[in-house]
């Protein structure tokens, strides 16, 4: 591998995470990006034949923070030519086994002989967890629904036969849902931890997450739904389809979410991970011995934009569409799959990446699914797209999070307790006072002007 440091100060391009800019003094009126990635500049690397890179780089990225994440952080950034999927997880897997031996004694060939990681398809992690980063190492699995709702016409649940019309009139796809409808179970042995008290603070949970509220049902000893405002109107053929998909016995607790898709997804996969803490199935911080590693593959290129009818990339859009896909890309976008992988460890992402976008026709096309003309495309990534005009070799890389596998080795709660300087949830320093004010001078020079006006006492 060649180390090759790249830019920090780059320019704006559409797409991943919101950017820091930084106004240019001696170009009046134009601005640096802070960068989120070396994405482009690793690809320009592969595209001038160095066929392996790597960077140990610090990169940003203007985004709500959390545990997980800071407004500065360190990647172990690599590309490589003339690379498939499975070298990549090859090379990455090796070296995780190797960090994990080292540094904490633990010989992951026990619980993985082969040295590979298992892999879990994108859509099936969503279906059963709600999400791209899945913790396995307990269940609470989600059920999905949506079927069974639309073939029982709503099941006398005056809130779902809307849903159920919607799709039984073709207003919604099967195969792209615009809704779901989810459930998990809550075994009766666990179940009598809920009080109705306990229920009611679940509510409060889901919605502070933009849920409407959160339906549940007690089955009783016929398997009738009971302590459940369902529990009228739903006809007996619907409640037992309901108990059968859910495996479900006297004494389990039924907790279902619906309304639109993504909103379900990650409703439901917060809940998971909430009962899974409040019931002991898995620590509130740390690992406990318990290293649970997966791949989640082939997920969309590309996923609905905020407008009606139009597309977003759903990481970014120089990532190659599986070559079975490609002909969906005008056709059906929505079902268009692409190499993204990510390498999951207790439900924390520790990095991702993919195989690139190498032949440039193909990502005009994809850049037309976007809405991206012609002149926008030559204006934001000109220089990137004649580079590909020259010829460049297949590749593909992975960014892993070395701030977030120190702080997993280390089983802390947050990054802030493995970075030395780290900022707060509002991206300030309290040591040094960072952000703070400047004077008017300053911004005369950058020609520059703040429209922010402190709120009066």
């Amino acid at each position: 591998f060649v180390e090759v440091e790249t830019p920090i100060f780059v320019k704006y391009t559409p797409g991943g995470a919101r950017n820091f800019l930084v106004p240019s003094r001696l170009n009046p009126g134009s601005f640096y990006a802070l960068a989120e990635s070396p994405q482009l500049f690793k690809q320009l690397l592969m595209v001038s034949g160095y066929d392996r890179y790597i960077q140990i780089v610090k990169c940003f990225r203007d985004e709500d923070l959390r545990g997980e994440r800071q407004p500065e952080f360190t990647q172990i950034d690599v590309e490589m030519s003339f690379v498939n999927q499975d070298d990549i997880f090859s090379m990455m897997e090796k070296l995780i086994f190797r960090l994990w031996k080292e540094l904490l004694g633990i010989d992951l060939t026990q619980r993985y002989p082969g040295g590979v990681f298992p892999r879990l398809k994108f859509e099936e992690s969503m279906r059963r967890f709600g999400n791209d980063k899945p913790d396995l190492r307990f269940g609470l699995e989600h059920v999905e629904l949506t079927d069974l709702v639309v073939v029982h016409g709503g099941g006398g649940v005056p809130m779902l036969q809307p849903l159920a019309k919607k799709f039984s009139e073709g207003a919604y796809r099967k195969d792209l849902p615009e809704e779901i409808v989810k459930a998990i179970r809550i075994p009766a042995a666990q179940a009598t931890q809920f009080s109705r008290a306990e229920i009611d603070k679940l509510e409060v949970f889901v919605k502070s997450m933009g849920a409407g509220g959160l339906a549940r049902a007690k089955v009783g000893p016929a398997g009738e739904w009971i302590q459940s405002p369902m529990a009228k109107s739903a006809t007996p053929g619907f409640v037992k389809a309901v108990n059968a998909a859910c495996s479900a016995q006297e004494g389990d607790l039924l907790l279902f979410q619906f309304g639109a898709e993504q909103m379900v997804h990650t409703v439901m996969a917060n809940l998971r991970l909430n009962l899974g803490k409040k019931l002991g199935l898995i620590p509130e911080i740390g690992a406990s011995g318990d290293w649970n590693f997966l791949w989640v593959v082939e997920p969309p290129l590309f996923e609905r934009g905020e407008k009606a009818g139009t597309w977003a990339a759903a990481h970014h859009p120089f990532t190659r569409p599986h070559d079975d896909s490609v002909p969906l890309l005008e056709k059906d976008p929505g079902m268009v799959l692409c190499y993204r992988y990510d390498l999951v460890l207790n439900g924390v992402e520790l990095g991702g990446g993919s195989i690139r976008l190498h032949d440039p026709e193909v990502q005009q096309r994809v850049f037309n699914v976007l809405g991206i003309r012609d002149d926008e495309a030559a204006e934001k990534f000109g220089f990137f797209l004649n580079a590909l005009r020259f010829g460049a070799p297949p590749h593909g890389g992975i960014a892993l999070g070395l701030d977030r596998v120190v702080m997993l080795l280390t089983e802390t709660e947050s990054l802030r307790d493995v970075i030395a300087f780290p900022k707060t949830q509002k991206g300030n320093d309290l040591m040094t006072g960072a952000p703070g004010g400047v004077l008017p001078q300053q911004l005369a020079e950058l020609k520059v002007r703040s429209t922010f006006e402190p709120a009066s006492n």
